[in-house]
């Protein structure tokens, strides 16, 4: 119950103090990168403890007594059991959690550390702000680049290699062109006999061979029963190799039609384009008015033994008067008093008199309208 109204406490006050244990501080963390992880985080409050601020400044109390309907006393024996709860566990388990917040432990001298848990972001501007994942963009290098990279890794690898490979490389490539070089040759003499048939080597006598019938061998003159040919014996020889002209047939005449394409003739018609002239309106002079400037808020700074009520107390200056901006919203001038010896924190009041008496007549007035938190701060 009292672990509840603590967090509870932390989203609006900087200072909460638990009486005869200590107080936690929440301190104003900005958005942060990890490198690492590639994470936005959005800004944050961070407690800490301090074991010395164990002076009760009725702020807890006050606030368990109004939630759940009981007397001052009744709350501070909440308070109390739950101080004498803590301290129980840290003796004998060497911790104490407290839920959502952080834990309580002891180190090597016996001194109270409190480390905390980063379970839900405290800070009210930061609400509903999720943490964001920012991948990194690989680039790539186009593939032209990649090509010339790869070849000049390959020349590289050659330029490395040892004489004997490049020697064996050197002897194969001349290899491989003494045998093409002995294969051209022997194509080469073989083409030139005559008694070789080169018939699927010389395409050409394909072609001659075309016109020769079995009936049209030409004699070998060389054999030992040669005749030489007759004069008509020649002339029916050469009718046999060339066909007679008479046989060709000459090609027949063919008629053509005259093809006369019909000229058409397109008229494009000029269409006109109509532009529209827009009138420029000038616009309207915006007039400008002057803000006033808010009357600065009015600081307390030296001791006046006066006897102010106190609504809440600040870290900074500037959380004080942010409190002070609302009550004044509100229709209600408040005051800030700067930290005395002692103290660290800025108090904001909403009333003062010259008397306790008078304070404490008036304080339950104020808390029916600010609340149930507000007490008396002799100054």
């Amino acid at each position: 119950m009292v672990e509840k109204h603590i967090k509870s406490l932390l989203y609006d006050h900087d200072c909460v103090i638990i009486p005869d244990f200590g107080g936690l501080i929440a301190r104003y963390v900005p958005a942060r990168i990890n490198p690492v992880k590639h994470t936005l985080a959005p800004p944050s409050k961070k407690i800490a403890f301090n074991e010395k601020l164990v002076l009760n400044d009725g702020l807890l109390i006050s606030t368990i007594a109004h939630h759940n309907n009981i007397t001052k006393a009744e709350s501070q024996q909440w308070v109390a059991e739950f101080v004498h709860k803590a301290k129980e566990s840290l003796h004998h388990e060497k911790r104490f959690e407290l839920n959502d917040i952080g834990v309580f432990r002891y180190n090597a001298e016996r001194r109270l550390v409190f480390e905390y848990m980063e379970a839900d972001n405290m800070l009210e501007a930061s609400f509903g702000l999720p943490e964001l994942i920012a991948r990194p963009v690989k680039v790539e290098e186009p593939a032209v680049l990649r090509t010339l990279i790869k070849e000049r890794q390959q020349e590289l690898v050659e330029e490395r290699q040892p004489l004997r490979r490049r020697i064996k490389r050197a002897y194969n490539v001349a290899a491989g062109l003494a045998l093409a070089g002995l294969s051209a040759s022997a194509v080469y003499f073989l083409s030139l006999q005559a008694d070789y048939n080169l018939s699927s080597l010389n395409p050409v006598s394909l072609f001659a061979s075309g016109y020769r019938t079995p009936a049209s061998a030409e004699p070998n003159r060389y054999a030992a029963d040669y005749v030489p040919f007759t004069e008509d014996e020649r002339l029916a020889y050469y009718e046999n190799i060339v066909p007679g002209v008479d046989a060709l047939a000459t090609p027949a005449t063919e008629e053509y039609g005259q093809y006369e394409p019909a000229s058409e003739s397109v008229t494009l018609a000029s269409e006109g384009e109509v532009i529209a002239n827009e009138e420029v309106k000038p616009e309207a002079e915006v007039a400008v008015e002057e803000v006033e400037t808010k009357t600065p808020a009015h600081i307390i700074n030296n001791r006046d033994g006066r006897f102010y009520i106190i609504h809440g107390g600040y870290a900074r200056l500037e959380n004080a008067e942010v409190s002070r901006s609302e009550f004044i919203e509100k229709g209600h001038e408040v005051k800030v008093l700067v930290p005395q010896p002692g103290s660290k924190l800025f108090r904001v009041s909403v009333a003062d008199f010259a008397s306790s008496e008078e304070a404490q007549a008036a304080l339950h007035t104020y808390r029916k309208k600010f609340g149930e938190t507000l007490w008396v701060l002799t100054n």
